[in-house]
């Protein structure tokens, strides 16, 4: 998302008194202002000059005696299945709440047909863009394997791919930096090839950019804003590397070269610093799913205060072990903090201040600041309240110049209208349903019964126990007419505060209360009601490899060979239950699986058999690694308190409808386009085996990867398997890379628990995921079983 100037919305507001809705372009151009301009941008500027105002998003608790009601949620089946792109009023059916009103449905229309249209130089896009539309960065669904449950092209309606505003970035490779950073001649090249060692790689991740001051705490955004440690005004057209240029004779946004940029001409080997105090940092980040954004907006201040722990003075009760002392925290390792968006400059501003809940560092405490900004640093267009196009120093030739010059005389290039629909869009998308095996569950007369046997009702129960969940508690909340009239007195977020297991749920809270939402259109959906959000809103801190961090480029694509184990075995209970189909639908699922089949089976022929039986295969692959460290020093213009390796706790509403990929990169990715070729690989931990290679091919692999990269792999020990791909994930001996990692790598990536490196390089997680890794893997697959039902 491009972060736009700051800018007085009263000067603004006072210039629109002037302007019509149907401003004509200029004589010659074919640019006129797009969508519908209702209301007007006068009258959704002054309403702006409301929403900014101190105080407007701080969401006060339930009123005493106010009845909450479980949340709607979208029919599961329905969810996301959508038809082609640009959408249609019929397809809110499968995102929006199911109560909504004809008014209310239309009041989104006009976000949703921008959101998912390709634009054009012609209508003002650019020149420069990251992608072509909205859409362009949530792009999971149209490569999804066919799994129980989950979202993807063969369960979309005929000539869809099911992308829309729940998707997120899509990746099938690892981005490599050295063909889309660029050089001044060619300029980067955007990372649409699937060949990772010889080409760009494929991902809908866009590349941001910077240098960082660690003594001064300051991130240079390199786009000619004053640097205020050096002086210097560098307009590079930082922080978003633009790679899609709208006009062909535009030449794509580079990264800066080192010798180039006057705060890093000359570095010191031995810190990675300049005498100036900065270092590169280079990172990713990929659009999220837009699910619930709504609640997450209503969710009262007081409530996310109230779970954060600066200090890690909270511990909680675990029949699991507490073992934090040992991994030098001093209750639960556990710290998670708020951040808070500071004012800038005179009141009022573009973007309401205070406490930030929305971004992947929560640097955002507004939906409008991501619709706002992602109109204009992604795509290119100006609006009312954001005027100011990229500074791209670097276009070369006339054509390339005189339509950007153009744009610049014509703005505003989109209305407002467009913008607030937009917001409306994203807040009034719902989460969907659970899956039906949870359902059973919440629905049956005492959740938390102990169970016996192997059925799906008994794993996910226990996987919903281990993630630290009181069953009852969340029964009541999330099954109308479940929760007594007197209520329940029960834990308010639905955790076993007796038990909470591994205690997934100190990060990823499950259940929240919404207060009064400030939403103008909708707020009956969003008020007073339980959401299952299941994240806390805080930031915390993640797993950190030095070398990694402070490399002033990002660690090339490493191919590692791994084996995969392939279990042939398909729950059917679960497949009817979430792909039920009639009649002609049926026959084309079927032949479409039959064709999924038979490319495996030519995949099992071209690779390389280790091993198979009866029950399962083994397969060689050559799998990326995936990257362990997940701390970046790049930020936007709203860092406010967030560090290198704080990112906000992820919400899991609807994780096990729309999948992967993982983490704010989207660096766990699963994708059609390379799973029999060069999917994604790590290792993985139980109490049986000790850094397992683990092939990230299914669904189940995805969750697995991603909840094992919430802290560093533990060292290797007696239990690691002499299998290819085993072991502590470093550069296979004679694989140079562009990380220097030292001697000893494994003591850099694996660090022993009980050394200095562990205790501060790990992350928050580290006790949680210190008992995952003791669990068997039964257990842990009934973790997995469970996240699949969100």
């Amino acid at each position: 998302m491009g972060v736009p100037k700051l800018s007085s919305v009263v000067a603004v507001c006072a210039s629109l008194g002037i302007l019509m809705c149907s401003a004509p372009p200029l004589p010659g151009l074919v640019w006129a202002q797009l969508d519908s301009c209702v209301p007007s941008d006068l009258q959704l500027c002054q309403q702006r000059m409301t929403e900014v105002a101190p105080g407007f998003f701080v969401i006060a608790v339930p009123p005493p005696g106010t009845l909450l009601r479980p949340v709607q949620r979208v029919p599961r089946e329905e969810f996301g299945v959508v038809g082609p792109f640009p959408l249609t009023l019929n397809d809110l059916n499968a995102l929006i709440y199911p109560d909504a009103s004809p008014d209310e449905r239309q009041a989104v229309l006009e976000g949703m047909t921008f959101f998912t249209t390709p634009h054009t130089a012609a209508e003002g896009a650019g020149p420069m863009a990251n992608q072509p539309f909205c859409l362009g960065c949530h792009r999971s669904s149209a490569e999804a394997i066919p799994s129980a449950g989950l979202v993807n092209p063969d369960s979309c309606i005929p000539g869809s791919t099911c992308v829309s505003l729940v998707s997120r970035a899509g990746r099938s490779t690892p981005t490599n930096f050295k063909f889309t950073a660029g050089d001044p001649t060619t300029g980067g090249r955007a990372a649409d090839h699937l060949d990772a060692v010889n080409d760009t790689g494929q991902t809908a991740a866009f590349t941001i950019f910077g240098d960082f001051s660690p003594r001064d705490n300051f991130f240079d955004r390199l786009d000619g804003s004053p640097n205020p440690v050096t002086g210097f005004r560098q307009p590079f057209g930082g922080f978003v590397q633009h790679t899609r240029p709208s006009i062909p004779a535009c030449l794509p946004d580079r990264i800066p070269t080192i010798g180039g940029d006057q705060n890093l001409r000359v570095t010191d080997p031995m810190t990675g610093l300049s005498p100036l105090g900065f270092r590169r940092s280079v990172g990713e980040r990929a659009g999220p799913p837009y699910i619930g954004r709504g609640l997450m907006e209503a969710v009262p201040n007081t409530d996310i205060l109230a779970n954060e722990d600066p200090n890690d003075t909270q511990g909680h009760k675990s029949s699991l072990g507490n073992f934090a002392l040992s991994l030098g925290c001093t209750r639960d390792c556990i710290s998670g903090r708020h951040n808070q968006i500071m004012a800038t400059g005179t009141f009022p501003q573009l973007f309401a201040s205070g406490l930030g809940r929305f971004g992947l560092r929560a640097n955002g405490a507004e939906i409008m600041q991501f619709s706002i900004g992602g109109l204009q640093g992604e795509l290119g267009f100006t609006s009312a309240l954001n005027q100011g196009e990229i500074n791209l120093p670097d276009i070369e030739g006339m054509d390339c110049r005189t339509a950007f010059n153009a744009q610049q005389a014509n703005a505003p290039e989109v209305h407002l209208s467009t913008a607030f629909s937009e917001r409306n869009h994203i807040r009034l998308t719902a989460p969907p349903e659970f899956g039906r095996t949870l359902l059973n569950v919440l629905r049956s007369p005492d959740p938390g019964e102990p169970q016996h046997g192997e059925s799906t009702e008994r794993k996910v129960r226990r996987g919903a126990e281990l993630f630290g969940i009181d069953l009852m508690a969340f029964a009541n909340r999330m099954i109308p007419g479940r929760m007594p009239s007197t209520g329940d007195g029960l834990d308010p977020h639905a955790i076993n505060q007796a038990d909470r297991k591994l205690n997934c749920v100190g990060c990823h809270t499950p259940i929240h209360r919404t207060g009064q939402s400030p939403a103008d259109l909708g707020a009956q959906h969003l008020s007073f009601v339980w959401a299952p959000i299941f994240s806390d809103l805080l930031l915390h801190k993640g797993p950190v490899i030095d070398a990694e961090r402070f490399a002033p480029t990002p660690r090339d694509p490493l191919l590692i060979r791994r084996v995969h184990l392939e279990e042939e075995e398909v729950d059917e209970d679960e497949n009817r239950d979430d792909h039920d189909k009639k009649g002609d639908h049926d026959k084309k699922d079927h032949d479409k699986k039959a064709d999924h089949d038979d490319d495996h089976k030519k995949a099992d022929r071209d690779d390389d058999d280790v091993d198979r039986d009866d029950d399962e295969q083994i397969r060689l692959f050559d799998s990326f690694d995936v990257a362990r460290s997940l701390a970046d020093d790049v930020f936007s213009a709203f860092q406010a308190v967030a560090d290198g390796r704080e990112f906000r706790t992820a919400p899991l509403m609807g994780v096990g409808r729309m999948g992967p990929p993982f983490l704010h990169d989207a660096r766990v990715y699963l994708s059609r386009l390379t799973v029999n070729s060069t999917p994604a690989g790590t290792v993985m931990t139980s109490s049986e085996f000790t850094n397992a290679p683990l092939v990230v091919r299914t669904l189940d692999d995805a969750l697995r990867a991603a909840i094992e990269l919430h802290d560093l792999p533990p060292p290797d020990d007696a239990k690691t398997p002499n299998l290819p791909g085993a072991g502590c994930p470093v550069p296979p001996a004679g694989v140079s890379t562009n990380v220097a990692y030292g001697s000893s790598p494994q003591d850099v990536i694996c660090p022993p628990f009980d050394s200095a490196t562990s205790q501060s390089h790990r992350g928050e997680a580290r006790e949680v995921i210190g008992r995952f890794r003791e669990l068997s893997p039964e257990d842990q697959q009934a973790l997995i079983e469970f996240l699949k039902q969100l």
